[in-house]
């Protein structure tokens, strides 16, 4: 017999052998558990325990502020968290000032220059040492930027012209 008609005959007698009348279907698996041949949930080890999660801290964790968001506003939360020795919240609000700082109008062909805004610097320098937990260096950067903030949001730099340089 040629080989593709032994391939439709396997496949024909394993189909018929399966849906054969008064053939014992297979229990369907426990929910969530490993569909291994010869699994059987009474005889797999117990699931690892999860650790106790961690307790609230007795400070309550700085709220985002209202609308409208400034870059000032998020400067302010920074600071409250920091003095908190609030890691997640002080990196979330630095991020955030440090977005709204950064312009998003770029010449063409200088998208890969970081950012000169000394604010920014400051504020990159500030989460740096929130991530190592040195929360009193983050607090002199966080107070340092803030005033550069201000002044930013008072007077914002030109955006810079969209498009191919002239030639």
């Amino acid at each position: 017999m040629p080989r593709p008609a032994l391939l439709a005959c396997a496949l024909l007698t394993g189909l018929v052998a399966a849906f054969a009348p008064g053939r014992a279907t297979a229990a369907a698996p426990e929910a969530n558990a490993p569909y291994l041949p010869g699994f059987h949930a009474a005889t797999a080890p117990p699931a690892p325990a999860r650790p106790a999660p961690a307790p609230a801290s007795a400070a309550p964790v700085p709220a985002a502020p209202a609308t409208p968001v400034t870059a000032s506003d998020y400067m302010a939360v920074a600071a409250q968290a920091v003095a908190l020795q609030q890691a997640r919240p002080a990196l979330r609000a630095l991020g955030r000032a440090e977005t709204r700082l950064i312009s998003r109008s770029v010449p063409l062909f200088q998208t890969n220059r970081p950012s000169a805004n000394p604010a920014v610097s400051l504020i990159d320098q500030a989460r740096q040492a929130v991530r190592a937990g040195d929360f009193a260096a983050a607090a002199s950067l966080i107070q340092r930027a803030t005033p550069l903030v201000a002044r930013q949001l008072a007077h914002p730099p030109p955006s810079p012209p969209v498009g191919l340089p002239a030639h």
